[in-house]
């Protein structure tokens, strides 16, 4: 109740004498502010009024204040606390002032809960669109965006609704949200404007991990094979085991073993083609125990960018791919914690505010794998000295924003282990002869400055130090021990120009400087065909000690520039030029694309692309046994793609490729081709080899109700060249050919708290190259293979499918979540690779026998969330 609005009941004059011809005036209030409904009791939704007896002395001073009609606690207090900020003028008499007591009575009604809603508005090329106008129809809201595309609302929300918000510029599509909000929430959001006559969309945007994840956008820009990943897709992908990179192996043109492994190979490219960057800053190494889990946190993951053919030239240059993947930057405003458990990990996340403008967000994830292969070790997959890998993250992040600065600066440090250790006479269903140990470390520091500088430009920029440590150990019938240790040092500084809407530019200087050590023994591998993949059979291949250091100095710049010179064409175009000023080595990478917009909607894109990477393998860099002189490696992209949105709130993409790789580094497939570089004085490893991959991606994406669902499909065939070859064809397929491959996944929600998810994915048998007998060496006592063909066999076609529910209730102020998975549910056979770990090591016994070393089986995988 307002105080300034009340009246009095009551006037009682003490100590007077009250004539007739007296006049009385009463007092008066001048109140501050309402009064404030209790916290304490918001909850309870109470209603009513406390009345309450003031004495006023006469210099209208508040004396005793005394509860005459109560309500109870914390109401009375209240009232008392809103009477005691007003200010009074004493009663009169006449014009004498005079004691007075009055009675006041004050009302509470609850207030009505509110929820804020803000977000960006921004074009089909990703420019903050200014002065674009949003409308909440319900509320009777309109108003204009920023300079910045950005807009923020404040809603009375008595109960969770729909709001429905319309977002509109001029000559741009119109764009209408239905928005689940709650009281009390905050929520972001994005909008995207695109140029067009097309009917209106309404997109359906969720409240948390609830519910399901948002159709995309058509892109109108000519970026193609791009593809966004956002956070709430690792919850909507089963068999994901909360890996980011695990959701990528789901997209067109992206294949995996994601049974076992977190790594892919993207259109005919190795895995070490892919590269990846956390916060646009480059990460040397993305995965613990050499593939097993990534290290990005999917507490922190906001996004990511996952470019498959032709990456913007910001990034360093990739053959095959690049995954960059965004934490959280934005500062909080309320404290936060979350907590999440399941059967591999538990994982912690706190947001505390600091001050105006500064926050600091903690995050850890420590798995407990020990748990979950005491199954294993009881169905005699694991021996009892195998120790379970070990992974644990700690990430430390500040946010600060003032005035024009946005800065941010991040402490990462990664461990993981493993050991491995098989007895004598054990048999296991997987088995291993000797022993093997691995301890990997990772450690970031980083700091990131954005200035607005006004109309849309903004000048960037990052420093951040990586150091990455990695140990291995083998035991068998010999012992070689591997150290590799990897310092990068990384600056870069960006500036972003927005010329005007149809017209921007990116402009940027960088430097690495990249030092690798490595000491250890590797298996001499320079008589084995590039590319090769074979089973797992002793070979009996020598040890080779090397000691290579790798120091690059690399100094780049790029410019990147989109111009829409009409409303249905776009132009891009990058390039990138790098040089390494310690060797002399020079990198590059270019990019030209177009899109042109249809009058049937359908967005037609064209790309043309090539870059430069630069090798880092131990073996091939040893100044012995290798050659440092290694060129850079080049790949070739040409992709035309059609995009088209369809009438029943789908969107459907379909690229085909070809890809020219050249400059590869190579080596001859038998001994004796190696001795015959050797005796000409001439180095094993030379930058000779080509290859090349087409293909074709599709790509289905829609919505519908409560279902959302997709279907990638993707045709690849990819093969390389190695002209130092003499024992075997030159050309031969590559170990990443997946002829075919295809995933599918759908969610449904049938209300607020239940979301079920299911996930399929099947790919062709990769290559590999046959074992066709084996010989008995009389010297080493043992049976060697003999070989065939570089990848002439084919392991058998992949398939997994995968379930998922959640339920989601809140507890107060908590909400949470538990989740359950079974992995694998058709509980198929997957070959992972075939094993030859049998026989016996005298000549008159059995030569050694095929077996299989199969992905996991059936496995449930569940957990539970909290949030505060």
């Amino acid at each position: 109740m307002n105080l300034r609005a009340c009246t009095f009941a009551v006037v009682l004059l003490l100590g007077l004498e009250v004539k007739a011809s007296d006049v009385v005036f009463p007092p008066v209030a001048s109140c501050p502010s309402a009064a404030r409904y209790p916290d304490a009791a918001l909850a309870s939704g109470l209603q009513g009024k406390v009345l309450l007896r003031l004495h006023i002395s006469v210099s209208g001073a508040l004396g005793a204040v005394e509860v005459a009609e109560p309500m109870g606690s914390p109401f009375d207090e209240a009232a008392e606390v809103a009477a005691r900020a007003c200010t009074f003028t004493p009663a009169r008499r006449g014009d004498a002032p005079v004691e007075s007591v009055v009675e006041l009575g004050i009302a509470f009604d609850p207030p009505v809960p509110h929820a804020q809603l803000e977000g960006v508005v921004r074009n089909g090329v990703g420019q903050p669109l200014a002065g674009a106008t949003v409308t909440v129809t319900a509320h009777e809201l309109v108003l204009t965006t920023d300079v910045n595309g950005h807009f923020a609302i404040d809603l009375e929300l008595p109960e969770a609704e729909d709001v429905r918000v319309r977002v509109e510029a001029p000559e741009l599509q119109p764009q209408t949200f239905l928005v689940h909000l709650s009281p009390g929430e905050h929520r972001a959001v994005k909008a995207v404007l695109h140029r067009g006559r097309m009917l209106e969309t309404v997109i359906t945007e969720h409240r948390g991990t609830t519910l399901l994840p948002t159709l995309p956008k058509p892109d109108e820009t000519p970026r193609v094979s791009h593809f966004t990943v956002r956070s709430i897709d690792i919850d909507r992908t089963p068999g994901a085991l909360e890996d980011i990179t695990r959701v990528v192996q789901d997209l067109p043109g992206v294949v995996g073993d994601p049974d076992l492994l977190a790594t892919f190979s993207v259109r005919g490219g190795g895995p070490d083609e892919v590269l990846f960057f956390l916060d646009g800053i480059p990460l040397p190494s993305a995965f613990h125990l050499g593939g097993f889990l990534s290290l990005f946190d999917p507490q922190l993951m906001t996004s990511a960018d996952f470019y498959a053919g032709g990456a913007p030239a910001r990034y360093e240059p990739g053959l095959s791919a690049v995954l960059d993947v965004h934490y959280d930057d934005a500062v909080a405003k309320k404290f936060r914690a979350l907590l999440d458990v399941s059967m591999e990990s538990i994982k912690g996340r706190v947001d505390v505010p600091l001050a105006d403008g500064l926050s600091v967000t903690l995050s850890a994830r420590r798995s407990y794998f020990e748990l979950y292969f005491l199954l294993l070790k009881a169905f005699r997959i694991a021996g009892e000295n195998y120790a379970a890998p070990n992974i644990n993250e700690y990430t430390a992040r500040l946010n600060f924003t003032r005035g024009r600065h946005r800065l941010t600066a991040t402490l990462l440090y990664a461990q993981d282990g493993l050991n491995f250790e098989v007895k004598p006479g054990e048999q296991l269903l997987v088995n291993f002869e000797g022993g093997l140990s691995l301890r990997n470390q990772f450690s970031l520091g980083s700091i990131k400055d954005r200035v607005d500088l006004g109309a849309g430009n903004e000048l960037a920029g990052t420093l951040a130090f990586s150091r990455d440590l990695n140990h291995s150990s083998v035991a068998s019938d010999v012992t070689y021990v591997e150290d590799a240790r990897r310092d990068n040092v990384f600056a870069g500084l960006e500036l972003g120009l927005h010329h005007r809407a149809q017209n921007q530019s990116r402009l940027g200087l960088q430097y690495q400087r990249w030092d690798q050590r490595y000491s250890g023994e590797l298996p001499d591998t320079r008589a084995v065909a590039p590319w090769e993949t074979q089973p797992f059979v002793a070979s009996d291949l020598a040890l080779l000690p090397v000691q290579p250091r790798v120091l690059r100095n690399l100094l780049a710049v790029f410019a990147e520039h989109a111009y829409q010179p009409l409303h249905f064409l776009t132009l891009e175009g990058s390039a990138r030029l790098e040089r390494d000023v310690t060797r002399g080595n020079w990198t590059n990478a270019l990019r030209l694309a177009a899109a042109v917009t249809l009058p049937t909607h359908t967005i037609a894109k064209l790309s043309f692309s090539t870059a430069r990477q630069l090798r880092m393998d131990a073996l091939l860099l040893d100044p012995t046994y290798g050659n440092p002189n290694l060129a850079p490696e080049q790949a070739t992209h040409l992709v035309a793609g059609l995009e088209q949105p369809l009438p029943f709130h789908a969107l459907a993409r379909l690229e085909a490729y070809q890809k020219w790789m050249s400059q590869l580094a190579v080596n001859p497939d038998s001994q004796a081709g190696v001795a015959a570089r050797e005796t000409a004085g001439k180095p094993v490893v030379a930058s000779l080899g080509h290859g090349q991959a087409q293909g074709l991606d599709g790509m289905l994406l829609g919505q519908t109700g409560r279902v959302s669902y997709g279907v990638a499909l993707s045709l690849v065939k990819a093969t390389r060249d190695n002209p130092l070859a003499s024992a075997f064809p030159a050309e031969y397929r590559a170990p990443w050919d997946q002829r075919f491959s295809t995933s599918v996944h759908v969610s449904y929600q049938p209300d607020e708290h239940w979301v079920f998810s299911g996930r399929g994915a099947f790919h062709t048998g990769r290559p590999y190259t046959q074992v066709e007998g084996f010989h008995f060496d009389a010297a080493k006592g043992k049976w060697l293979p003999e070989f065939g063909a570089p990848n002439a066999g084919q392991y058998p076609a992949f398939f997994e499918a995968s379930l998922r529910a959640e339920r989601h209730w809140n507890w107060g102020p908590v909400s949470a979540a538990w989740y359950v998975e079974v992995l694998n549910v058709s509980n198929t056979r997957n070959v992972f690779a075939y094993l030859y770990d049998s026989g016996s090591a005298s000549a008159a016994g059995p030569k050694p026998q095929r077996s299989s070393f199969d992905q996991l089986p059936i496995r449930p995988f569940l957990g539970i969330r909290a949030e505060y």
